[in-house]
Order: structure tokens, then sequence, then C-alpha cells
């Protein structure tokens, strides 16, 4: 299955992906033009002594970034549908095909029951150029 890239379009129609400017390195680009391994830094939490990544404004869910809980009285499970979470009610929509228990794409149905699902807006079947 061919995955969607930048720009609509995946690598098989030209698709260009940015590689790590090190030498010899094949890993794709996280920031200023160089992968994990070679330097590319993520914003850790600014609260002092923590390795956490940051969530909202500066820190980490631990020191204050602001997420939703759910609204059930003494909840503190995040938000997923509803202003609630998973085990107090939020779900996932279903296929409506009859007997499908799958979880729905497009249209109310799932992919076996057509549901389509967009992987590049290339129009042509082959490589650029060919």
């Amino acid at each position: 299955m061919l995955s969607k890239v930048q720009g609509g379009v995946c690598m098989r129609h030209g698709a260009k992906r940015k590689l790590c400017s090190s030498e010899g390195c094949t890993n794709m680009v996280v920031q200023g033009g160089v992968c994990k391994r070679h330097g590319a830094k993520r914003k850790l939490c600014s609260s002092e002594g923590c390795t956490n990544i940051v969530v909202q404004g500066g820190v980490c869910k631990r020191h204050g970034a602001k997420v939703k809980l759910c609204s059930w009285e003494g909840c503190t499970t995040q938000v997923r549908q509803g202003g609630v979470c998973v085990r107090h009610g939020a779900q996932k929509k279903r296929c409506s095909s009859e007997g499908c228990t799958n979880v729905v794409v497009q249209d109310g149905v799932c992919r076996r029951h057509g549901a389509k699902v967009k992987l590049c807006s290339s129009t042509s079947s082959g490589p650029p150029g060919g």
C-alpha cells in the first residue's frame, strides 16, 4: 500500500523525501536538515530536571500543559469524544453494513464495504516520466 506523503502525492508519483545532510546518512530530516541521530533536537519541558517532550506552552502534561479531562466525576482520563473518555462512553463509529464491526473510515462504512481512501493525488499509475 502506498502512503500519502508531502504535497498530496506518494513517493512513487514524485514526492521528494528530504534526507539527513550528514554524509552517508539515509534517515529522514527531522529538524535543521538533520535526523535525530545527527543532532535534531525535540523541545523538552522547561521545568527544571524534566526530560519530557513539550506539549503546550513550553511544558509537558505533568508540568501544566492543558489537556481536556473526562467530565465523569472523579475521572482523570483524557477526553476522546463528547467530553468523556472511552471508559465512560466515548465510542468509535462502526460500519453501517449489517453484521460488520469495523471502524468507519468514510461515509458510514469501513474500507471493506466501500470507503475509498485517498492515497495519492497523482492521476498516473506509474512513476513520473514513464
